[in-house]
């Protein structure tokens, strides 16, 4: 059994922290499959990620059954801001939404879940809304939000100014339809993707050999077609 103290946490923290990121896998995937009808595997590690970075801020706070829900929420919101946000943005890894977007509905999410236990056990912070019905908590952690997000818009925009203005910020449009991987590095980021197949050698022979040279492959009879012509 868990040890309840502060010797103990490891195990539950760890714990909360996995529920957090299975919901989120799950609810991405069932997000993109909702919209677009296929499951994108790359949306729902996206999820993943999102899930993890949310249960960050709480994972020492939260109970076991918020765990799923706040990863859950974390997993639904980063299929939407990935999709509402490339049609204005070049975020090509989903990185604004996953860490961005996320970690700000994680770090909300400790005004909410709170557990008396744990911010006892702690010695820091309230319980959250769910428990009071007081915003004492939350509004500690959108006061949080806010000046996070001020200091880093203003630093960020105080070097990418500075950048633009020196030796320029964007690259030419050349380079970019090449990929700064060429244009910076002299290689591929993703080698396997452009490594040619294997030729097939003279001797070669077979439905794959004939199709790689051109020629019809031979037909083939399924078992089955076999067994429904059959009277």
């Amino acid at each position: 059994p868990l040890r309840r103290g502060r010797a103990g946490r490891f195990a539950e923290v760890v714990l909360v922290t996995n529920l957090a990121a299975a919901a989120g896998v799950l609810s991405a995937a069932a997000t993109i499959y909702w919209l677009q009808k296929k499951i994108d595997i790359g949306m729902a590690g996206n999820g993943a990620i999102a899930a993890l970075v949310a249960i960050t801020a709480p994972s020492g706070y939260v109970e076991y059954w918020a765990a799923p829900i706040i990863g859950a929420v974390a997993g639904v919101i980063v299929v939407f801001g990935v999709l509402a946000i490339d049609k204005v943005l070049d975020d090509p890894v989903g990185a604004l939404s996953a860490h961005g977007l996320a970690g700000i509905w994680g770090t909300l999410s400790c005004g909410l879940f709170t557990s008396p236990r744990l911010a006892s056990l702690n010695g820091i912070g309230k319980p959250g809304l769910v428990y009071t019905g007081s915003f004492h908590q939350f509004g500690a952690q959108a006061l949080g939000v806010a000046t996070a997000f001020v200091c880093v818009f203003v630093v960020s925009y105080v070097v990418f100014w500075a950048i633009k203005k020196t030796i320029g910020l964007r690259v030419t449009a050349e380079e970019e339809e090449a990929g700064l991987d060429i244009a910076e590095h002299g290689m591929y980021g993703y080698p396997e993707q452009f490594i040619p197949a294997p030729e097939i050698g003279a001797g070669s022979t077979g439905p794959v050999a004939d199709r790689l040279r051109g020629a019809p492959a031979p037909a083939t009879v399924s078992a089955m077609s076999t067994m429904e012509a059959t009277p």
